[in-house]
């Protein structure tokens, strides 16, 4: 009886490692096949708001601008709010003074002011005060206000998470479209046709 033990051992240590190795290609398999679906996601979701070029274009929204207030940049007493917003076209363009992306499309936010397609307002996201009044008096303030959300407010109301980021909201208060990304001169052109065809 005593010589049967150490090969039942053994087989049971056998069994055990075929079943934990036929376990693991089992989860490989099937990781594979879960990031093979992300990935085919990701390109999905890449390509819905890019053209041909490469270049990102605005993706058509139905947001609920959520109710916000947070401190004007530049007048100490004063809050900019939703209610700011409401009953026109407006343009809030997400950005801060540490951005490289944000200071590239700084020109186009300018024509944007001159073109006066919609009111522009403007929110420094996660910045310093003194750092983004320098950046707007050093390359010209295209906002009609700006907000300051030093404390990243609209992370966790709007899921904004890098900038720059421009919306476009309608005078009920909704955003329409949403732009991911640093505007192009075309950008503008997709507003006003956007204001033009509603």
């Amino acid at each position: 009886m005593k010589k049967f033990i150490p090969l039942t051992i053994l087989a049971v240590l056998i069994l055990l490692i075929s079943l934990a190795i036929k376990n693991i290609s089992k989860t490989q398999g099937d990781n594979a096949t879960i990031s093979e679906e992300i990935s085919e996601n990701d390109d999905s979701e890449t390509r819905q708001g890019n053209d041909e070029e490469g270049f990102v274009n605005f993706v058509e929204t139905t947001i609920d601008l959520p109710d916000f207030e947070i401190p004007d940049l530049f007048e100490d007493n004063k809050k900019f709010t939703k209610k700011d917003l409401l009953g026109k076209y407006t343009i809030i363009n997400f950005f801060a003074s540490w951005c490289s992306t944000c200071i590239a499309e700084h020109d186009i936010l300018l024509r944007m002011q001159t073109e006066a397609i919609a009111d522009l307002y403007g929110i420094a996201w996660r910045d310093i005060n003194n750092n983004t009044q320098k950046f707007l008096q050093k390359n010209g303030n295209p906002f009609s206000r700006v907000g300051a959300d030093n404390k990243g407010f609209f992370s966790k109301v709007a899921n904004i998470e890098a900038v720059p980021e421009t919306w476009l909201i309608n005078p009920q208060g909704k955003v329409v479209l949403r732009l991911k990304g640093n505007l192009q001169e075309f950008s503008i052109d997709e507003i006003k046709s956007y204001i033009r065809l509603h």
